[in-house]
């Protein structure tokens, strides 16, 4: 199933690359006004080029999947072993809370066993509580930084595409050679 939605994406991606080339999408550090030149400029594809425009759709692909689909996944699935978590601990206190009149019978009666494994289920729970807080911070404090991570990857993918546009209309004699 995996192979089969690999696969799909990529000729997803592949069509996208296509149309947006033949479009002629600007890109994301490139001026406008160079984006915008005439569509009567013969368009010559060179391999360089498309695999610039596809590692820039790809990079786009991969800052949106994380936005829209990892990091709200992530903060759902949290907020659920969360929520869980907390109503698993308000039946342990209920529970242990009810077996306090059965344990004035005797040191050795079943009762006292039973209430000791809620105390130590009760202790684990608030432990777990614990760590999905702090695992709920970490994620808090990552998400910029996997922001800006992926924002670079983009833009890399943009200059790099940029680049290869550049050399293109250099070959097709559209425009000057870049200083260096």
């Amino acid at each position: 199933m995996r192979n089969f939605l690999a696969i799909a994406l990529l000729a997803s991606v592949a069509t996208l690359a296509v149309h947006s080339l033949q479009a002629e999408e600007p890109v994301v550090g490139e001026p406008v006004a160079q984006a915008a030149v005439s569509s009567a400029r013969s368009q010559i594809v060179t391999v360089e080029l498309i695999q610039a425009h596809h590692e820039y759709q790809l990079a786009k692909l991969r800052m949106h999947e994380y936005r829209f689909v990892t990091l709200p996944r992530q903060r759902r699935n949290l907020a659920e072993q969360t929520k869980f978590t907390e109503a698993e601990i308000a039946v342990l206190n209920r529970r242990l809370r009810d077996y306090r009149p059965f344990l004035r019978v005797g040191e050795y009666s079943p009762v006292r066993t039973a209430a000791q494994e809620h105390r130590l289920a009760l202790m684990d729970a608030e432990q777990q509580l614990g760590r999905l807080k702090d695992e709920r911070l970490g994620l808090l404090r990552l998400t910029r930084q996997y922001n800006q991570l992926y924002q670079l990857d983009v833009l890399q993918a943009a200059t790099r595409l940029a680049l290869a546009r550049r050399a293109v209309e250099v070959q097709s004699g559209g425009g000057d050679a870049p200083a260096r």
